[in-house]
């Protein structure tokens, strides 16, 4: 009786295992397939969202329409997606800046950071969700209709991409 009870609980550790090895390779493939298909993808924004507070990865609370008031603060939230994701000696690299510029109904350029953000991260493990928030204060922008524009520059792909949401400044 003890053999048979020691026997099946063999079996039974023995298929968790490989099942576990099995999902764990399975995992691996897939990341890897949704990797290429990110290399291959056109850079750009997902989500692109005017916010009252940003929490995390998806995670935001978004304001109710694009009026803010003078001398605020306002965020905003987003996701690049398609960004080079490049495998070196077993590890992935991604690497991007952000521009944040702001431009008056006419177009003018009021506002510019060049590289406002740079992300260069590597890891063991492929990153395969990202956001990025900007914060802008607004306490010496007068009432009236702005534009703001995010430009991101995927360092090792060579590309850019361009987003631009218009916002009203109101008293």
């Amino acid at each position: 009786m003890k053999k048979t009870v020691l026997f099946i609980l063999t079996v039974l550790i023995g298929s968790a295992v490989s099942t576990f090895s099995y999902s764990e390779e399975t995992v691996a493939q897939l990341k890897e397939k949704i990797i290429d298909i990110q290399n291959a993808g056109e850079l750009g924004f997902r989500n692109f969202t005017l916010c009252t507070n940003i929490i995390g990865y998806g995670q935001y609370v978004a304001a109710p329409d694009n009026k803010v008031k003078a001398g605020s603060e306002i965020y905003f939230y987003y996701e690049p997606v398609n960004l080079f994701t490049n495998r070196l000696n077993q590890s992935y690299q991604i690497w991007y800046t952000q521009d944040m510029i702001i431009l008056s109904q006419d177009g003018k350029e009021l506002y510019r950071a060049s590289d406002a953000l740079n992300f260069n991260y590597q890891s063991l493990a492929p990153v395969m969700d990202i956001y990025a928030s900007n914060t802008l204060n607004l306490k010496e922008v007068p009432p009236g209709i702005y534009q703001f524009q995010a430009v991101i520059h995927d360092k090792l792909k060579k590309r850019d991409a361009t987003y631009s949401f218009v916002f009203e400044v109101v008293p």
